[in-house]
């Protein structure tokens, strides 16, 4: 049986490649469509999820390298450009951002998976790989879901993502 942390390492690798397919059949016009989230385009979203990733993927790789993490000045200036690019490359840059992150992750070995402490910047501590991997899974799915719904009022949050999210609640 794999361990929490496996399957929510899969669970991010599944949703990515689904979100991926999803935008890339997107055309300009829907990426100013509204999404789920009441105040953001569907765009918007993405700049989101990959602005996201990247803060994630900078605190994973501190982890791994044994570095500290980046601190609050690192995340405004991720925000900042991503908040400056266009519609298209938000939808670009999610692509390439969360497939970044979730390679990360899948690159860790399982001693890493088990034993490795993420410092996410504002915990009081550093968490393990499976409870960091797990916000990640909850933030992504939650929005994939604000994209896909913009599209199909009847869109749903992912199923290989619910029990672990239920697990968290």
């Amino acid at each position: 049986m794999s361990s929490i942390a496996d399957q929510t390492i899969s669970a991010l690798r599944s949703g990515h490649d689904a979100l991926v397919a999803f935008v890339g059949k997107l055309s300009q016009e829907d990426l100013l469509r509204p999404s789920g989230a009441s105040d953001w385009q569907v765009s918007q979203v993405l700049s989101h999820l990959g602005s996201g990733a990247e803060i994630n993927l900078a605190a994973v790789r501190a982890a791994t390298s044994g570095g500290t993490g980046p601190g609050g000045d690192f995340n405004k200036s991720v925000w900042a450009r991503w908040d400056a690019m266009s519609p298209a490359e938000q939808a670009a840059g999610f692509v390439e951002a969360n497939a970044r992150l979730v390679e990360e992750y899948e690159s860790l070995d399982p001693m890493a998976r088990a034993e490795l402490r993420i410092d996410l910047g504002f915990l009081p501590e550093p968490v393990e790989v499976a409870t960091a991997a797990r916000m990640r899974l909850s933030e992504f799915a939650l929005h994939r879901w604000d994209v896909e719904v913009g599209f199909d009022p009847s869109a749903t949050v992912s199923a290989d993502a619910v029990p672990l999210l239920l697990d968290n609640v």
